[in-house]
């Protein structure tokens, strides 16, 4: 199991990487669609609000758990193809927001995830997880919910190759 600092680590490492990247782009080509994204058809703007979205459920289940309670998204992980539909709608919801409420939402999102790992105790970290899934402690869902092919947590870095290749080119 990853510990509470080596997931922040690996988060703030993926987060600053992706922002440095943001950074680079005018708001014109930070929502440009169709050039990044599994199939290209995302914009960078997209992903920023993506990469939100999952941070957002990592903390509704942080807090959840911490209630005693049955994290809302494991309903939804109940149906086949729930992460692409996740990932679909709220692509769609930020959609005709504006590029700065994107950047301004994909840095005000960050803090709150990192601090709700920081202060989770250890206890509740490494607790049993019996919502669903096959992570048996808390610190395991959120790393899946936060992770990606390659790992716990890594979700964020997984998009750094689309995102430094558009930004290259761009």
């Amino acid at each position: 199991m990853t510990t509470r600092d080596e997931a922040i680590a690996i988060l703030e490492e993926g987060h600053r990487a992706l922002g440095e990247l943001f950074a680079r782009l005018p708001d014109e080509a930070f929502a440009r669609r169709g050039t990044i994204g599994s199939g290209g058809e995302w914009s960078a703007k997209d992903l920023a609000a993506h990469i939100g979205v999952w941070e957002e459920l990592a903390v509704e289940t942080i807090d959840a758990f911490g209630r005693g309670e049955r994290p809302a998204v494991e309903d939804w992980f109940e149906e086949s193809g729930a992460a692409d539909r996740v990932n679909d709608e709220n692509v769609e919801r930020f959609r005709n927001a504006a590029p700065v409420e994107v950047r301004a939402r994909f840095e005000d999102l960050h803090a709150p995830v990192v601090a709700a790992i920081g202060s989770t105790p250890d206890e509740m970290w490494s607790g049993a997880y019996p919502y669903g899934g096959d992570d048996p402690t808390l610190g395991d869902r959120v790393g899946s919910l936060l992770g990606a092919e390659d790992g716990r947590f890594r979700h964020a870095l997984a998009h750094l190759a689309d995102l430094r290749a558009y930004v290259e080119r761009t």
